[in-house]
């Protein structure tokens, strides 16, 4: 009898740890992917205020970057990373914030501090977004003129990804 309720016991684990892998395996291929990279500022002079619009996309898994209006919308609730790399014209300065549709979730200034070469800047953040919830790189305060510059081998840029995919 001992004997059978081993086999059972045992059985009982084997089957529990199936549906476990089962489930995981489960969630894993039901996770969308929600990516984008987005680059070749349409402005390099941009006013206070103004949305970066980055007209050239370089992939966008899930069609989830507007380039026309340089605005993300999330396609499915979850927390994401973003990141922003703007190259700053020698001596200049320029203010940003990352805006959601909630109010900002990055604010920052770069600033290029009048040596031999411009220079390239990144910053980076992660939110929780909801389902359609906005996300763009607005200009803040700047010095006048063209504070921006780039290259066909140097990209100001706007990405994105999912992290994680969130159900409430």
């Amino acid at each position: 009898m001992s004997k059978k309720v081993y086999r059972i016991q045992e059985d009982w684990e084997k089957t529990k740890n199936e549906l476990n892998d089962a489930k995981a395996d489960s969630l894993l291929s039901t996770m969308q992917a929600v990516a984008f990279l987005a680059h070749n500022i349409k402005n390099t002079a941009p006013s206070n205020g103004e949305t970066m619009v980055f007209s050239t996309t370089h992939f966008d898994v899930d069609s989830s970057y507007n380039n026309e209006t340089g605005i993300f919308v999330a396609p499915v609730a979850g927390i994401y990373i973003f990141n922003l790399q703007l190259c700053i014209t020698s001596n200049r300065y320029i203010h940003f914030e990352i805006d959601t549709t909630k109010g900002p979730i990055l604010k920052g200034r770069f600033i290029d501090d009048g040596g031999s070469y411009d220079g390239c800047q990144t910053a980076t953040t992660v939110a929780e977004l909801g389902i359609k919830e906005h996300v763009w790189i607005e200009s803040g305060q700047s010095t006048s003129g063209t504070d921006l510059w780039q290259y066909p081998y140097i990209w100001n840029s706007f990405s994105g990804a999912l992290i994680s995919a969130v159900t409430k």
